[in-house]
């Protein structure tokens, strides 16, 4: 596991697109932003990186964070995103 945290992260629709932007930024003054594709008519989405962000910041981490992402792309492809 690396010597930082997470600070905090945010998700959100990316405005006209079908994309998902993940920011996340570290106790060290790290910032990464992901761009997470998925499809309006399957609900699916593509993001290969929860494995990187597992060893990254812990087990707890990415699976809160699949939680989070899973129940936005429902919102999204339901039309009723925040």
């Amino acid at each position: 596991m690396a010597n930082y945290e997470v600070v905090k992260h945010k998700l959100e629709p990316v405005e006209g697109d079908d994309q998902i932007a993940l920011t996340i930024w570290a106790s060290d003054g790290s910032k990464w932003e992901y761009g997470i594709p998925f499809n309006r008519q399957s609900g699916r989405y593509t993001f290969e990186e929860i494995d990187v962000l597992e060893m990254d910041f812990g087990s707890e981490f990415s699976e809160n964070l699949s939680e989070e992402l899973d129940k936005l792309v429902q919102k999204v492809c339901s039309g009723w995103a925040d």
